[in-house]
């Protein structure tokens, strides 16, 4: 980074340092404690700032932004107190899910911190914001010396992209932010990450290995995750299963990583799944998995009955996790490697032994058929005279939306039912949402954050009504900006997920989830006309597949809402079953998925030898 030989203060040497790596657009609600920083925001050439409403959307829309940019961080500028603590569920929720996101909070002045003092408070909204986001950050510290700004900066933004991604949190006083130095006075520390060439060849035997043990595999499963993508390894992952057509599934967070067009493409397994995927996953006899967590929504509650009948391996680069994973779920080889990295070698050593799936035919046959055996999208779900179907709905979404289509959903049935059952078509459309803290409200920021990572072009947003509720204010930076951003929203009268598991679980006592049990939702149409946004209804299927296409025709901000079934179920699912006296009996095992099927179809239904 070059700097001037002139005094600069020391904001904008920050807002500098984000134009040197090329960081676009940064997201902000302006405040007193972050005044100079935002104050060289505006100053700034070459990044554009989006003003929200929340703090939390703030958070939110930088990791949407970063899940389309990829390798490249999303930006936040906060304020002290408040401004930081209303961000923390966005910490949290790129934390988990691994997204690279850098927070640059202001504070008071240095001398108005409460330091060692053993005090709450001292300054004026002074909270210790340090403290609290350094266990869910991958680096965090405040600056008390003008001299090591630029160090905390390049640290903060390498570590955040370095290995598992995470976000990152600097904290800056605002007497720190208005020092004027000159840039001769910067401390000639820096921070750089150690090279990784030492480990670049420790498992070259074992996934040698690997690759001998899927050449003797009748039934082979690669499972790829999210590890795959924030690795840079989609092409990778796309050539190895085009080239040797060994059966593979996604997790959700890994929905858009391979089209789902490819013949051994198998689905996604876990606890909201096809039948046929976890049907698939119970069959191998060799289960690898690649950039995945592998948590309860994948595994079930029962995670050593996972791929029960397999010899399972687990490849990450988190070795706390794989460590986790081979104690929880039972695996037999874990493999503490970057994925793309692994991917090569192995589509390597697959070509060094001249690796066909001949030997696999019946097992690749059993797949695509188990699958059609048990669809997603039911003839009743089209059928259905009253109310919207989600499940036809999303089928259709899939079919008329663009190959280059961004897509992403806030939580509840708009997240689950979308990822059950919305089909990728090209390497270049994206499906995401934040699946590991799944944040209501998540949906609407984090579309926003996507479409100026888009360069401002159209993003699909799917939300529930009650998560849209927890940052409906953001509308107003839709309006402002007249983005593109088509927003469907699952009207369900209610919190769907919530209410049904008050129903299967509390004997039928609902509480805060519908208007019977204290809780309403205001007129879309009345909120879209004072936002000055296109307004849609859709109350049925009828005419559905005519309507949305009109409706994907259209050009700028869009709202419509589907009016859907209060009570519509979301299925298959894992559910344990009960006892006759009503209690839950044990875990179930991970293919007997609700609605329940009986144990024979079930048996006949898993391919554990070659006469079946």
């Amino acid at each position: 980074m070059k700097l001037p030989n002139t005094p600069i203060r020391v904001s904008d040497l920050v807002v500098k340092f984000f134009e040197y790596k090329n960081i676009e657009t940064a997201f902000t609600v302006s405040g007193g404690g972050s005044i100079f920083l935002c104050d060289a925001l505006y100053k700034s050439q070459k990044i554009k700032y989006v003003a929200c409403h929340h703090e939390q959307a703030v958070a939110f829309a930088a990791e949407g932004y970063s899940r389309v940019k990829n390798k490249k961080p999303g930006l936040c500028f906060v304020t002290t107190g408040p401004g930081g603590t209303n961000a923390l569920t966005g910490v949290a929720a790129s934390w988990i899910d691994s997204i690279p996101v850098i927070y640059i909070s202001g504070q008071v002045f240095i001398d108005q911190t409460i330091s060692n003092k053993k005090i709450r408070q001292l300054g004026v909204q002074e909270i210790n914001i340090i403290d609290l986001v350094r266990p869910i950050t991958k680096y965090s510290a405040m600056v008390t010396d003008r001299n090591e700004i630029l160090y905390h900066l390049n640290k903060a933004y390498e570590i955040s992209l370095s290995d598992r991604p995470g976000p990152v949190w600097i904290d800056i006083p605002a007497d720190i932010q208005s020092n004027i130095l000159m840039p001769k006075e910067l401390t000639k520390k820096n921070y750089f990450l150690k090279p990784k060439t030492a480990r670049k060849f420790k498992y070259e035997k074992q996934i040698k290995k690997i690759a001998q043990l899927i050449i003797k595999s009748k039934k082979p499963l690669i499972h790829f995750g999210h590890g795959v993508k924030l690795a840079d390894g989609q092409n990778h992952a796309f050539n190895l299963m085009k080239d040797f057509k060994i059966p593979f599934a996604l997790t959700w967070n890994a929905s858009d990583l391979i089209p789902h067009n490819l013949p051994n493409y198998c689905g996604k397994p876990g606890a909201f799944a096809e039948r046929g995927a976890n049907f698939i996953v119970q069959s191998s006899d060799l289960y690898i998995s690649v950039g995945s967590r592998l948590p309860f929504m994948v595994t079930s509650y029962n995670p050593k009955n996972f791929a029960k009948n397999a010899y399972k391996i687990s490849i990450d680069i988190d070795k706390n996790e794989l460590k986790d994973i081979k104690k929880r779920c039972g695996f037999d080889l874990t493999i503490n490697m970057d994925a793309k990295e692994f991917i090569s070698k192995l589509y390597v050593h697959l070509s060094k032994l001249k690796y066909n799936n001949t030997g696999i035919k019946e097992w690749i046959s059993y797949c695509a058929n188990i699958r059609k055996k048990y669809p997603i999208l039911l003839k009743k779900f089209v059928a259905q005279k009253k109310y919207v179907n989600s499940y036809y709905f999303i089928n259709l979404l899939s079919k008329y939306s663009k190959n280059n289509e961004i897509i992403n959903t806030d939580m509840g049935l708009s997240f689950v039912g979308t990822h059950q059952s919305f089909n990728i078509k090209s390497l270049k459309q994206k499906l995401f949402t934040n699946s590991g803290h799944a944040p209501m409200g998540w949906g609407l920021p984090a579309a926003i954050g996507a479409c100026f990572a888009n360069n401002k072009k159209r993003v699909i947003c799917l939300s529930g009504d009650g998560g849209l509720q927890m940052n409906i204010q953001e509308l107003s930076t839709v309006m402002h900006h007249k983005l593109p951003i088509i927003l469907f929203i699952f009207n369900n009268f209610g919190y769907l997920t919530i209410k049904q598991t008050q129903e299967s679980g509390l004997g039928g006592r609902i509480m805060g989830a519908d208007k019977n049990s204290g809780l309403s939702f205001p007129n879309y149409k009345n909120i879209a006309k004072s936002y000055g946004i296109k307004f849609f209804q859709i109350d049925s299927n009828k005419f559905l597949e005519n309507k949305l296409k009109k409706i994907l025709k259209y050009q700028g901000p869009v709202i419509c809402e589907l009016i859907m079934s209060p009570s519509q179920p979301q299925i298959p699912k894992l559910l344990n079953r009960r006892t006759k006296d009503g209690k839950f009996a044990i875990p179930t095992s991970f293919e007997d998925l609700y609605p329940y099927l009986s144990l024979e179809e079930i048996n006949k239904n898993l391919l554990l030898n070659s006469n079946n």
